[in-house]
């Protein structure tokens, strides 16, 4: 018995042994594929930041114009451009983003209505850039086929007109024209006109400016002076004040409560309203004092006028985080200057949907 006890004594003692060699591979091997993993990922990760096949995507736009919201999305959209086939349109997308949402809501392309969905279902960005890019590509692939001009304007204005618009483009001058793009406006509206807003008289069907709306994030930010981002000119005092604000397109940080002494001027430091009191001062019109000038004193400021009657210069307020909480100068054509803290100076459109949610139809007009 006392045999047999020392057996099975020694038997567990060599099956503890065997199962610590066991545990101890199978550790060993467990941590060798999590180093494995791991270094398999690293190295993707390097493959992909240095494919010199990057360096193909075409460089036919610049767009500088793009947030630094809407910037942190570009790998997503480089991945679909490629999957879709077209690598061309990177940059041609991220401007979409900056006119469909700014990066402000998380169906960043307003993708749930062109999957059947109520506006805004998509939460997910990387979904809604799937979604969007999937339903341009196949748009701008058509215009490329079929179309004998402006293939990435065809697109782009069939994104927000629907596809119906591609083939009636075609057809018609070939591609996009502005003017085709009012036409087909004006038959899906039965000739029904906007009352109202920024929009007003326009017909009543999609935006039948949303290509010049894109386009203007694929300029460069020399602002509005060289005539591509706005329509026509003011008088000499608010083009006086434009052209000083759009010296510092892109080039400007936001900064809380700055601009209010001259150091900060000099260092081109603004929030929104130092910015519009400073862009006047230099025309010539005095719109408050240096370090008093906030939103609730320009709101005083001129004249109140309708949004459907706003012109080039005049001031425009928004509700952000308290009602006229944000200022811009008007540029015309549906866009506006201003310093935000997105990006600093910037040159962004109405249309937007941040903006277009938060501009409640506050003007007022500080010089004729």
């Amino acid at each position: 018995m006392r045999r047999f006890m020392s057996q099975a004594i020694s038997e567990v003692g060599k099956g503890v042994k065997r199962a610590r060699r066991i545990w101890l591979l199978l550790s060993s091997t467990s941590l060798l594929v999590v180093f494995g993993l791991a270094f398999v990922m690293l190295l993707m990760v390097v493959i992909i930041a240095g494919n010199d096949d990057t360096e193909a995507v075409s460089q036919e736009v610049s767009a500088i114009n793009i947030s630094p919201e809407v910037e942190r999305y570009r790998l997503l959209v480089e991945v679909a451009c490629r999957e879709n086939g077209i690598p061309e349109c990177i940059d041609v997308i991220l401007a979409m983003i900056m006119q469909e949402s700014g990066g402000s809501v998380p169906d960043v392309m307003q993708s749930s209505e062109s999957m059947g969905l109520p506006p805004n279902t998509i939460s997910d960005p990387a979904v809604s850039i799937q979604a969007g890019v999937k339903y341009f590509a196949a748009g701008y692939k058509r215009a490329l086929a079929e179309g004998k001009k402006n293939p990435k304007e065809t697109a782009i204005q069939g994104y927000n007109f629907g596809a119906g618009f591609i083939p009636f483009a075609i057809k018609n001058d070939g591609g996009w024209t502005a003017e085709n793009a009012v036409e087909f406006a004006r038959i899906q509206s039965h000739g029904q006109k906007r009352v109202g807003g920024n929009r007003d008289g326009q017909w009543a069907y999609g935006d039948q400016l949303y290509v010049q709306h894109v386009m203007v994030y694929l300029q460069a930010n020399t602002g509005a002076t060289d005539g591509k981002i706005v329509g026509g000119a003011g008088s000499v005092t608010v083009e006086k004040a434009i052209s000083t604000g759009s010296t510092i397109v892109g080039k400007s940080p936001y900064v809380w409560g700055g601009g209010r002494s001259q150091s900060d001027i000099n260092r081109h430091r603004f929030d929104c309203s130092s910015f519009v009191r400073w862009c006047y001062a230099t025309a010539g019109v005095e719109l408050g004092p240096l370090s008093s000038t906030t939103t609730d004193t320009l709101v005083k400021k001129g004249k109140s006028i309708s949004a459907k009657d706003m012109k080039r210069g005049d001031l425009v307020f928004f509700d952000t985080y308290k009602v006229n909480g944000h200022v811009g100068i008007y540029l015309g054509d549906g866009n506006f200057i201003n310093d935000n803290s997105s990006h600093g100076v910037w040159i962004d459109s109405m249309d937007n949907v941040y903006w277009k949610s938060t501009f409640k139809g506050v003007v007022r007009r500080v010089t004729e």
